[in-house]
């Protein structure tokens, strides 16, 4: 009888776990997949919102550099998502003001990835040649860097763009995903679009190429780039218009010795639920040791 009655709780278990699935995101540009409320979250912080899987860094805004528009709404970040299902990991990055894509001048994102929280194991530079490092401490070094760049001709509103394993600088399309090595190891499974309409960028990447890890660190640039993949230039300094960081004021506060020094860790088994597939598994592996001990 106690045998049946643990039977019954695990079928009604299994029959809420239906409305749990796995957060994936339907790269589209329409943010609405992403449904943290962020309201209630300070500014320059970023929080585990676990009932819906999504880890969120709140940006304050306004905080962006002015050396080429004030303001610069466009590089303004104002927020930064990550969630994960069980093959993607998934970001979002929001700006004040998405107002140009395809063009020289458009938002050029950098997000450096260290899979393995090593100090001094990786690189160290953001991409796009803009004069810029990871954390002075070397805590930060990354495996890949995530660079999208959103002035290439190929970019156009609301519309897919896929990896395609070749550098921006040489002729490939505007998403590489570089290893140490500046490697592009995109493939078609990767997967952005830019939505001036709702000021966002979405964008997916395999965790298998990744190497599956289970924590990622992360950094999180913005800069201004040309279409042959350069950032614009500003004189012996710091290139980085906006990025992640817990300092007070302008970004010049964060960038003006040459580094980025804020980073975040994500735990990425802790973002996403579990999927129904893997609920159903577990539901049956239960259930044949539960009957095998009868």
């Amino acid at each position: 009888m106690r045998k049946v009655g643990l039977f019954l709780v695990m079928v009604l278990l299994l029959g809420f776990a239906g409305f749990v699935s796995a957060h994936s995101v339907t790269v589209d540009g329409d943010p609405t997949d992403w449904s943290a409320d962020t309201s209630l979250q300070n500014v320059n912080t970023w929080q585990l919102y676990s009932d819906v899987g999504e880890w969120v860094w709140k940006d304050n805004v306004s905080d962006e550099r002015t050396d080429y528009s004030n303001p610069d709404r466009r590089v303004d970040i104002t927020e930064f998502r990550i969630t994960a299902d069980d093959q993607y990991i998934y970001f979002l990055i929001r700006f004040n003001d998405l107002d140009v894509l395809g063009q020289d001048g458009a938002p050029g994102i950098l997000i450096t990835i260290d899979t393995d929280q090593v100090q001094g194991s990786g690189q160290s530079w953001f991409g796009y040649n803009s004069d810029t490092q990871v954390a002075q401490s070397g805590d930060a070094n990354w495996e890949y860097q995530l660079m999208i760049d959103l002035s290439h001709s190929s970019v156009q509103n609301g519309t897919p763009v896929l990896g395609d394993g070749v550098e921006v600088w040489n002729g490939g399309g505007p998403l590489d995903l570089v290893n140490t090595s500046w490697n592009d190891v995109s493939t078609l499974s990767d997967e952005f679009v830019a939505s001036i309409d709702d000021d966002v960028v979405e964008v997916r990447i395999l965790k298998s190429e990744l190497g599956n890890p289970s924590t990622i660190r992360v950094e999180l640039a913005v800069v201004r780039v040309n279409p042959s993949g350069d950032a614009w230039n500003i004189n012996d300094a710091s290139d980085v218009l906006d990025a992640m960081t817990d300092v007070s004021g302008n970004t010049w506060n964060e960038v003006s010795d040459g580094y980025v020094d804020y980073y975040a860790d994500v735990n990425i088994a802790q973002v996403p639920f579990f999927g129904n597939v893997a609920v159903v598994l577990a539901f049956a592996l239960g259930a044949a040791l539960l009957l095998r001990r009868g």
